[in-house]
Parts: C-alpha cells; sequence; structure tokens
C-alpha cells in the first residue's frame, strides 16, 4: 500500500525539526476510556513506528516529536465539538484534528439540520490546519443504524476544502467483522432487570482496532492487520507489537 497526502506531509513536517501536534475530538467511541488497548493507543503507536525514514541515530524523531492530545469526551454531541475545537486551539494549536462523532446527536434528538450545521462551524473553524472526519462506526443496532444514516449523509455529501480529508467509516466497519466486536457487558441494571446485555455501541479491543485499521488505510496508507496487533499486545511478551 503506497502511503499518501498526509502520511508524507507529517513526514516532511518531521524531517524540518517540528513537532506535529494531533487533537482528538469526539465522543466516548474516541475518548475510549473503557477499553485497552483502545483505538487512539494503537493509532498513536502504529503510526509513530511507521515512519521507517527514521533510522540509526535519528530514532527518536517521530516518538518524541509526534504528540496526541484527547479532546474527547464521553456523551459529547456536535455541539460540545464545536467547544472542544476551540479549548484544543487555544491549548496546544494542532496540526491536525482527528474528528469521529454521530450518535449522541440522534440520542440527544439534536435535528438532522442543526447536525449539518454544526458540522459547517465545525469545519468553518479551522481554516489552516488539517482535519480527517469520519461519522461515527456502524452499530451492532440495526435500528440505530437506520436513525444514522441520515445524519451521516448529510455531513458526508458536503463540499470540503482539500485541508479536510473525510471517508465514511461508518460504511467501511459495517463490512467488517462485528460479531467479533460487540461483546462487552452493559452494566446489569441499567434496565432494573437481571439479564446481562450486550454493548450495541462501543465495540472491544479488537473492534477499537479495526477503527485504527480504517484511519490509517484510508488516511495514511499504512496497512494494518487487527489480530497481529492484538495477538503481540496479549502475549505479554512482545515489547513493540507488529500490526502485519
Amino acid at each position: 500500500m503506497d502511503k499518501k497526502p498526509l502520511y508524507k506531509k507529517i513526514l516532511d513536517t518531521l524531517k524540518s525539526g517540528r513537532e506535529y501536534r494531533i487533537a482528538f475530538i469526539g465522543d466516548s467511541l474516541t475518548s475510549a476510556e473503557w477499553i485497552h488497548p483502545n483505538w487512539r493507543d494503537s493509532f498513536e503507536y502504529i503510526l509513530k513506528f511507521s515512519f521507517e525514514e527514521f533510522k540509526g541515530n535519528d530514532w527518536w524523531i517521530p516518538e518524541w516529536n509526534l504528540k496526541f492530545y484527547n479532546y474527547s469526551l464521553d456523551g459529547a454531541s456536535s455541539r460540545d465539538f464545536i467547544q472542544q475545537i476551540s479549548i484544543a486551539q487555544r491549548e496546544i494549536n494542532p496540526d491536525l484534528y482527528i474528528i469521529m462523532g454521530t450518535s449522541n446527536d440522534i440520542e440527544l434528538e439534536i435535528s438532522v439540520q442543526e447536525h449539518k450545521d454544526n458540522f459547517k462551524k465545525i469545519f468553518d473553524l479551522i481554516q489552516t490546519q488539517d482535519v480527517i472526519f469520519t461519522p461515527d462506526i456502524y452499530s451492532n443496532d440495526d435500528t440505530l443504524n437506520k436513525r444514522y444514516e441520515e445524519y451521516v449523509n448529510v455531513v458526508i455529501n458536503l463540499n470540503f476544502p482539500d485541508n479536510i480529508y473525510v471517508f465514511n467509516g461508518f460504511g467501511i466497519y459495517k463490512n467488517y467483522p462485528r460479531e467479533k466486536f460487540y461483546t462487552l457487558d452493559l452494566d446489569l441494571n441499567i434496565d432494573n432487570t437481571s439479564e446481562v446485555k450486550k454493548d450495541p455501541i462501543h465495540p472491544n479491543s479488537l473492534g477499537n482496532i479495526y477503527i485504527t485499521k480504517m484511519f490509517l488505510e484510508e488516511i495514511f496508507g499504512i496497512e494494518i492487520i487487527p489480530e497481529v496487533y492484538l495477538t503481540d499486545i496479549r502475549s505479554y511478551t512482545v515489547k513493540y507489537p507488529k500490526w502485519k
């Protein structure tokens, strides 16, 4: 798989001796504080170690100068994304924003029109830096997925300037082996029953690494095999896990 333009842009920044700062903006699917390893963990590790151009005495450059910051919030909506972007701009002035989010706008009954308008505001806020955007991933609840579709399409079909890299992670994730991802138990008393139900929205670690796969392959041209990475992680003996 050939490396894509954003990979090359980051490479040029690192070669110039500057830091490259990446901010994550999203909801609980991006904050991922409920699962480890999560997709942000594996994304950071694999991206840093993919820059094989730095060898010998230069090994430290991507490890030291690629910086990652999590501005995602559990339960956040597109309204909150606007605020978090403003905070990130003030605090760290990122070179790249990675934004993933759709589902909480539906749960909070934010209209499709406001959802669209909020994302227009989001993209207008970021004029000179780069942005990667995808809607939230395909869930394990068909009813919810049908509700997602209108929200997904209304943003995906906007006209984007060259600094915004967009892909439809909702559609891509649908074709992954999702039966292996949605295995996490919900709280026992969430609906006052003793039955243990599975969380249809938040995937397990394997499902998280498939999110990493989407981002790295679609935007950076970095191929990964999630099962290889997770096997090394769970061996408890491999210091530097492989990903292909």
